[in-house]
C-alpha cells in the first residue's frame, strides 16, 4: 500500500470512528464530471487471487481486520458482481474506499451515490465522503446510511469541497452485523446552487 493510501485509510477510518451528521443538501445543477472518477465502480474487474477486497478498492475494518469478510459475488437477482461485505467478528464498523482522482473540486460539491442491498443487514450501511487537507487531516466528511430493507436501494451523499482540500476520498461504510452488498458506485462533480 502505498504512502497515499495508507493516510487515505486513516483519514477515512478516523472519520468513520468519528461518525458524522449530514445536513440537507442544497439545490446543486450537475456538471461536467470527469469520466471514471471511481474505479471499478460496478466491481466487475477481475477479482485477484487470494485478495477479497476489489481492484481500486482499500478494505479495511475497526481494530480487527478479520471481524468483516470482503467478498465480489454474484446471484440471480444481481446485475452481474457486486462486493458482499459480511461480519463474522464483533466489530462495530467496515469500510471499503478509494481517493478520487486529483482534480480541482474547491467550491464544488461531489455527490456519491451506490446501490445498497440491505435485506440481510443487522446495522446500517452506506456510502461517505471525507474532504483531507495537508497530511491527510479531515477537514470534512459526510455519510448517508441505509438500515434493512428489502432488495436493492440507492443512497445518495452529498459534501461541498472546501479551501484546503487536497483529497477526496470516496468510501463504503457497514456498521453493525449481517451482511450488506454493494454496487453501481457513481461519483458526480456538482456545481453549488447560484454558481
Amino acid at each position: 500500500m502505498t504512502p497515499g493510501a495508507r493516510s487515505a485509510v486513516a483519514a477515512l477510518v478516523a472519520a468513520v470512528a468519528a461518525g458524522c451528521a449530514s445536513a440537507p443538501p442544497e439545490p446543486v445543477a450537475a456538471l461536467a464530471a470527469p469520466a471514471g472518477l471511481v474505479k471499478n465502480a460496478d466491481f466487475e474487474a477481475a477479482p485477484v487471487p487470494g485478495r477479497g477486497c476489489p481492484p481500486s478498492w482499500g478494505c479495511t475494518a475497526h481494530s480487527n481486520g478479520a471481524a468483516f469478510t470482503f467478498e465480489v459475488s454474484s446471484d440471480s437477482r444481481s446485475r452481474g458482481r457486486y462486493l458482499k461485505v459480511a461480519r463474522v467478528q464483533p466489530e462495530p464498523w467496515a469500510l471499503v474506499n478509494q481517493p478520487l482522482p486529483k482534480a480541482d473540486m474547491v467550491g464544488r460539491r461531489v455527490r456519491l451515490s451506490v446501490s445498497v442491498n440491505g435485506e440481510s443487514l443487522e446495522g446500517s450501511a452506506g456510502p461517505m465522503i471525507v474532504l483531507q487537507g495537508s497530511s491527510g487531516r479531515v477537514l470534512d466528511r459526510r455519510k448517508v446510511l441505509l438500515s434493512r430493507g428489502p432488495g436493492w436501494r440507492r443512497a445518495s451523499v452529498e459534501i461541498d469541497v472546501l479551501p484546503g482540500t487536497e483529497r477526496v476520498v470516496v468510501g463504503l461504510v457497514v456498521e453493525g452485523g449481517g451482511w450488506v452488498g454493494f454496487d453501481d458506485v457513481e461519483a458526480t462533480v456538482l456545481a453549488k446552487a447560484g454558481a
